[in-house]
C-alpha cells in the first residue's frame, strides 16, 4: 500500500537544490549586500533602463544608493528608523530604497493611490518617521500633514515637478540634491538575513490592513526561486510596469533582475497600446501579467508586432481560458504562480515544463524547495490530493517568509497557528503536485491587481451622513478580475443618490477602491446575531436595479 505525502511533492520538478539557496544567502545575506556585490561583479553593465531613456549600470545602482544613504544620514536617518516611500516608479525610488537599507533603516512602501485616511493609516501603522515623496503627490501629503506629528523630515523626489504651493510644512530636502554628495562608508550598518527588507501594507480582511514585515531572506529566496522557475539568465530583460510599492515589482522584478545579473526595463504604468512596441524596442523576455493584463492584451486589435519577438515568459494570474488564448495568439510561454506579500512566491511551474507548454493552464505550479505548502481543513489536518482546503505555508529555510504583522502580535500568532501560516485562500493539489487556487476564504476584493479591504471601504462609506449601513463585496469584472460593489442601506428619511456616493468616495479613498456598482436595499441580510451575510450579496451579484458607474458616467 502506497503512502500519500501531505502535501504532495513532485520529486521530478527539477528546481534548484536547497544548497543553491544556502549558497545565495551566504553570498547575499541582505538586499544591501546584494546591491554591493553585484556592482563589483557586473560593473558598468546596464541594470536598469527607464521609460525616458535614462540607463543605469550595476555600479550606478550601488554608488547612487551610497550617496543617498549619506544624505539621509546627514538629515537624521539612523539604523532601525522607518522611512516611507510614497512615490511613482522611477530610478530614484530604487536608489532611495537601497540607500535606506544601507543605513540599516527600514523601508516602508506606500500605495501611490492612497489619500486622506488610508495614507494616514499607512504612515502611522508603520511608525514611519521619515517620508520620501514624489513631488507630484505632495498635495496628498499636504492634506494630511496635521495628522502626522511623528514625521521628522520629508525628502522630495522630482525637483523639476515641484510646485511651491504644495510645499510641506515639515522640513524638506530634494532627493535630487543629495546625489552630489560623496558617499561615506562609515554610515553603513551591517544587517542579517532576518532583518527587514521592507514593510508593506497588505489588505485587511475582517479588520484593518496589516503592515507586513518582510525579511532579507524572504526577498532573496523568492527572487532566486523565480529566476529558476522563469528561466531568467544574465541575458534576460524583465519588463516591469507594476508599482514599486508592490512586492511583485520590488522583489519579483527589480531585485530578481539584479540577482540574475539581468536587465530591468522600468515604466510608470502598463499601456496595452504600446506593450508590443516596448517588447520589440527593449527585447523583453519576461514580464508579470498580474490582474487583467492578459485580458487587456487579448482585447486589443491584432498587431504584427505581437508575434514578432523572441521567447517570452509571462508569470500570469488569469483564468484558464485567457491563459490558453493569450499563449496561442501571442506565442508566449505562460506560467502560473501563487503568493502574497507575506510568503513571496512559494509556488510556480518548473521552467523546463513551461518551455514545452506542458504545465496545466490555470495551475499555480509546484512547491519550491525553500518552503513547505499544504492544504488544510478547519481542524488543522493536512488534506490529500484532490481535496480543497485552506492553503498553508511555512519555511524550510530560516526567515524564508515574513517575520510578523508589525505591531499586531495577536494577529501574527493567530496567522501562524499550528506552526503554519494560514493564507486565507482555498486550493487543492492534483496528483502531479500542481496547486490550483479555488477562491479566497478572506473577505477581500482583488481589482486590477490590487487587494482591497472591504472593511476599510465600508468604514469610509459609513462616515457619509446619508448612509446607515454598508456592505462591500466583489462583483465579476469584464476583465476576469473583480469590481467593487457597495450595498447601501440609506439613513432613514434621507434621499441619497449613487452619484453623490461616488463623488464622496472619490474624495476620500484611492481611485481603485471607488465602487463601480452601488445597490440600495431596505435592510442587509444578517444572521440572528446581526452579522451581515455577505455571501448572499455575492451570490446575488449585480441585480437589475444596481447602479453601474461605468455605464452611467462612462468611467
Amino acid at each position: 500500500m502506497s503512502v500519500r505525502r501531505f502535501p504532495p511533492i513532485n520529486e521530478d520538478a527539477g528546481f534548484f537544490a536547497q544548497s543553491v539557496y544556502e549558497e545565495a544567502l551566504s553570498r547575499y545575506p541582505t538586499v544591501a549586500d546584494l546591491v554591493a556585490t553585484k556592482a563589483k561583479e557586473n560593473g558598468k553593465k546596464i541594470w536598469m533602463e527607464f521609460q525616458d531613456g535614462r540607463a543605469f549600470s550595476y555600479e550606478d545602482a550601488d554608488d547612487l544608493g551610497n550617496r543617498l544613504a549619506t544624505g539621509f544620514y546627514q538629515l537624521g536617518v539612523r539604523a532601525d528608523d522607518h522611512v516611507a516611500l510614497f512615490a511613482l516608479n522611477s530610478p530614484l525610488w530604487a536608489f532611495s530604497y537601497f540607500g535606506i537599507l544601507k543605513l540599516g533603516a527600514v523601508p516602508v512602501t506606500v500605495n501611490t493611490g492612497f489619500m486622506k485616511q488610508p495614507l494616514i493609516y499607512n504612515l502611522t501603522a508603520s511608525a514611519s518617521e521619515y517620508l520620501i515623496v514624489d513631488s507630484r503627490l505632495l498635495d496628498r501629503l499636504k492634506a494630511v500633514e496635521e495628522s502626522l506629528p511623528e514625521l521628522k523630515h520629508v525628502f522630495i523626489i522630482g525637483k523639476d515637478n515641484f510646485v511651491s504651493e504644495n510645499a510641506p510644512s515639515h522640513a524638506y530636502t530634494f532627493v535630487d540634491d543629495l546625489l552630489s554628495l560623496e558617499p561615506d562608508p562609515a554610515h553603513r550598518v551591517p544587517r542579517k538575513i532576518s532583518d527587514p527588507s521592507a514593510m508593506i501594507l497588505t489588505s485587511g480582511t475582517t479588520g484593518p490592513s496589516k503592515v507586513v514585515y518582510d525579511t532579507n531572506a524572504q526577498f532573496i529566496t523568492t527572487a532566486l526561486f523565480l529566476i529558476d522557475a522563469g528561466g531568467v539568465t544574465s541575458e534576460s530583460v524583465y519588463y516591469s510596469y507594476l508599482p514599486l510599492f508592490h512586492i511583485m515589482a520590488l522583489d519579483m522584478a527589480m531585485l530578481l533582475s539584479m540577482l540574475a545579473n539581468a536587465k530591468i526595463v522600468l515604466v510608470e504604468k502598463f499601456d496595452p497600446a504600446v506593450f508590443w512596441e516596448h517588447v520589440k524596442k527593449y527585447g523583453i523576455t519576461h514580464f508579470a501579467a498580474v490582474g487583467p493584463i492578459l485580458e487587456m492584451l487579448v482585447k486589443m486589435p491584432p498587431s504584427p508586432l505581437e508575434k514578432d519577438h523572441g521567447p517570452i515568459t509571462a508569470l500570469a494570474y488569469s483564468s484558464k481560458e485567457i491563459w490558453v488564448i493569450a499563449g496561442e495568439r501571442f506565442n508566449i510561454n505562460i506560467t502560473g504562480g501563487y503568493g502574497s506579500t507575506e510568503v513571496g512566491i512559494p509556488i510556480s511551474a518548473p521552467n523546463h515544463i513551461v518551455r514545452t507548454k506542458a504545465n496545466p493552464p490555470g495551475a499555480c505550479g509546484m512547491v519550491g524547495p525553500h518552503v513547505e505548502v499544504g492544504v488544510m481543513n478547519e481542524c488543522g489536518e493536512l488534506l490529500p490530493t484532490g481535496r480543497t482546503g485552506e492553503i498553508v505555508v511555512r519555511p524550510k529555510m530560516p526567515w524564508a517568509i515574513f517575520m510578523e504583522y508589525y505591531g499586531m502580535p495577536e494577529v501574527t500568532t493567530n496567522a501562524f497557528r499550528g506552526l503554519w501560516f494560514h493564507t486565507g485562500d482555498a486550493g487543492y493539489f492534483d496528483e502531479q503536485g500542481y496547486l490550483f487556487f479555488v477562491d479566497r476564504l478572506k473577505d477581500a476584493i482583488r481589482r486590477k491587481g490590487e487587494n482591497i479591504s472591504s472593511y476599510e471601504v465600508e468604514q469610509i462609506l459609513l462616515k457619509y451622513h446619508d448612509i446607515a449601513q454598508a456592505a462591500v463585496v466583489p462583483a465579476k469584472s469584464d476583465f476576469g478580475d473583480e469590481e467593487v460593489m457597495a450595498v447601501i442601506v440609506p439613513a432613514s428619511d434621507r434621499n441619497v443618490s449613487p452619484d453623490a456616493i461616488v463623488s464622496y468616495a472619490k474624495e476620500n479613498m484611492p481611485h481603485f477602491w471607488v465602487p463601480r456598482y452601488i445597490r440600495f436595499m431596505d435592510a442587509l441580510p444578517a444572521t440572528a446575531t446581526g452579522r451581515i451575510e455577505k455571501f448572499r450579496l455575492r451570490e446575488q451579484g449585480v441585480t437589475p436595479d444596481t447602479y453601474d458607474r461605468r455605464a452611467v458616467r462612462n468611467e
